[in-house]
């Protein structure tokens, strides 16, 4: 029997990682720490824009549900990875600049790099929660910055009976941690089940994610950083790769 893998992510950007593991002849368990919530009542300010901030697949993904978002993207979009740069396309964006680094100071470094402030406004496409200021950031830089929140994610509150009958069994696991929020949540929820022993190996997307999983499981071991802040690089690491 192969190895058993946890993948943390919301149900909707989970797909490629659990390819790859059933794809290796592994088997996976779902345990998604955050599930999207979209806002119904999302007001865009009258703007012609000249581009839209995506630090997440969710803000593409949110857009893509607006009506009359056809105006919206025209406007070129700068995205933050992979995931979102899909995302926007399938949103309608034609004109897409991804940014290298896989976080929010990436997106904010290319926006600064690439775009004009007096070319005008930029929308933010924006969770209810984030990360870095690119707001307050871009707009120090002379950029028009409106930050919209287009969705939430909702933390769990716990974890699914296979994933936990899964370790009180004594099974080992490897478990993918793609944020410092899910990380938190992870480590609160194996506390809550008095599993912080668990036999586990955590697979970090970046080292802010592995700094949590030390910080609040200090009983953890293995813990492995991607060289890359990209899920590819994520795979490639844990030798599922295609």
């Amino acid at each position: 029997m192969g190895e058993t893998f946890i993948i943390t992510r919301p149900a909707e950007d989970a797909g490629r990682f659990i390819a790859a593991v059933e794809r290796a002849g592994h088997e996976v368990l779902r345990a998604p720490l955050l599930s999207i919530r979209f806002r119904e009542d999302v007001a865009l300010p009258d703007a012609d824009w000249q581009a839209v901030a995506i630090t997440s697949a969710n803000g593409a993904r949110a857009i893509a549900r607006l009506p009359g978002r056809e105006r919206i993207v025209r406007a070129r979009a700068v995205t933050v990875g992979p995931a979102s740069t899909q995302a926007a396309k399938d949103a309608g964006f034609t004109t897409i600049i991804e940014s290298e680094g896989g976080d929010v100071r990436a997106v904010i470094a290319t926006i600064k790099a690439r775009l004009d402030p007096a070319a005008g406004p930029l929308l933010y496409a924006s969770g209810a929660i984030t990360r870095g200021d690119l707001e307050g950031e871009l707009s120090a830089a002379g950029f028009d910055v409106r930050r919209v929140v287009m969705y939430e994610a909702i933390r769990a509150e716990r974890l699914p009976d296979d994933v936990t009958a899964h370790m009180r069994a004594g099974r080992p696991a490897t478990v993918a941690l793609y944020s410092p929020r899910s990380a938190t949540i992870w480590a609160e929820l194996l506390r809550r089940e008095d599993l912080s022993a668990a036999r586990l190996t955590h697979a970090c997307l970046s080292a802010n994610v592995a700094a949590v999983v030390r910080e609040k499981l200090p009983a953890a071991t293995e813990v492995l950083t991607s060289p890359a802040p990209e899920e590819g690089a994520l795979l490639a690491m844990l030798g599922l790769a295609a």
